[in-house]
């Protein structure tokens, strides 16, 4: 009996926790239901609100396709922008990265006034189009060459000179043309 009787207060108190548990589910999810719609009927209203002030996105947002377009054109646009600073950024380090390769040489420079010796030219030798000669045959061409283009230069200035001082107008000769009439036969 005994067995009996906590047999069905256990199943009393099963009962009771099971109806708790089924009145406790329901409220949670009538709460639930009440703040997704409350929170969704919020959203929304707020969402209207503003396409009702920005008649354009609201446009938008009715034409589908030409949202579409719009959307990918903006993605391009950003994710080039987004490419350009990556680029200016990457550009930035490495100049920073070879300024920082540089300062022992520069510091050297500063300290030391060391510098690289430029490559000289013996006082011998003559640049001609971009050779080095030593040759005092090849030389004398060319001494005997620049002799004669300035002779000619005088020649032509004085020649210059000479016409100034004349005034002469040139006029042009009349040239006569002869035709022949060749006669058929």
């Amino acid at each position: 009996m005994l067995s009996e009787n906590l047999a069905d207060k256990l199943d009393g108190i099963k009962a009771t926790a099971a109806n708790f548990f089924l009145d406790a589910t329901n409220k949670a999810t009538s709460v639930d239901d009440y703040l997704v719609d409350s929170i969704g009927s919020s959203a929304s209203h707020r969402v209207d609100a503003w396409l009702i002030h920005h008649p354009f996105i609201s446009w938008l947002v009715a034409h589908p396709v030409i949202s579409l377009v719009s959307s990918l054109i903006a993605i391009v646009l950003t994710i080039r922008l987004l490419a350009t600073i990556y680029q200016a950024i990457a550009n930035a380090i490495d100049r920073m990265w070879l300024q920082i390769l540089r300062s022992p040489l520069l510091l050297l420079k500063f300290c030391f006034g060391w510098e690289a010796k430029p490559k000289t030219v013996n006082a011998n030798t003559t640049i001609t189009n971009y050779e080095v000669t030593d040759n005092p045959e090849h030389l004398q061409k060319i001494m005997i060459r620049l002799d004669k283009i300035q002779q000619q230069q005088e020649q032509i200035i004085q020649d210059i000179a000479l016409l100034k001082q004349q005034h002469h107008v040139i006029e042009p000769k009349q040239i006569q043309v002869t035709r022949k009439i060749i006669g058929k036969s």
